[in-house]
């Protein structure tokens, strides 16, 4: 992509996020978005056939650079331990990508919410899941089956996604990462220390074996 489409993109891609704090997308036009953005309405068509065109756009970028992140990292594991230490460096990356594109995600969120992203996620890790012997098999000797497991996961990124975006202190991929992890090892209860019990260190579990 040359330059100056590049700058007209991301002129436009600025416009509807500061628009998106004036008024809602309903209310948005294209006049709107082109006035914000410094391009005339002929401008925009080029890149966009309308608002609705620009915002699907905005979700498949995003919903293609969080598929390629999991399909380089979601590969086939010897352990479900292994399954849980190697996601640490999934997430940071996933985060990372949250991160660099957080405009594109806010505007993503803020319209369409997060059920194409719980979608995609749960896809992803369902097809992923239920391909890794290790994982199946342990899975069918106990109380929650992956149909279960897989949208709690989810949840929890998702969640966790969403208070990230509106947090005031810049909280750091890794942070961002180990905190996750924390929760799906420990479980939100103990991991919050409202319960006695032994709690993993997570920097223990995920690092102890680096040399």
């Amino acid at each position: 992509m040359d330059r100056r489409k590049r700058r007209t993109l991301n002129a436009i891609q600025n416009a509807c996020l500061a628009l998106l704090n004036e008024k809602t997308f309903d209310e948005m036009t294209v006049l709107d978005i082109s006035e914000k953005a410094d391009i005339s309405r002929g401008t925009f068509y080029l890149h966009y056939v309308d608002k609705f065109d620009m915002l699907d756009q905005y979700e498949q970028q995003l919903i293609q650079k969080i598929k390629h992140i999991f399909e380089e990292n979601l590969k086939d594991v010897q352990s479900p331990i292994d399954l849980i230490k190697t996601r640490y460096p999934t997430l940071v990356q996933l985060f990372t990508c949250l991160k660099e594109e957080r405009e594109l995600v806010q505007i993503v969120f803020q319209t369409k919410g997060f059920a194409s992203l719980q979608k995609e996620l749960n896809n992803l890790l369902h097809t992923f899941l239920n391909t890794v012997p290790s994982i199946r098999a342990v899975s069918k000797d106990k109380n929650l089956p992956l149909e279960f497991f897989i949208p709690i996961v989810v949840s929890i990124i998702t969640g966790i996604t969403q208070q990230w975006l509106v947090a005031t202190e810049d909280y750091t991929p890794e942070h961002v990462a180990k905190s996750i992890l924390n929760i799906l090892v420990n479980g939100p209860v103990r991991a919050m220390g409202l319960l006695p019990g032994e709690i993993i260190d997570i920097e223990e579990f995920l690092f102890s074996n680096e040399q």
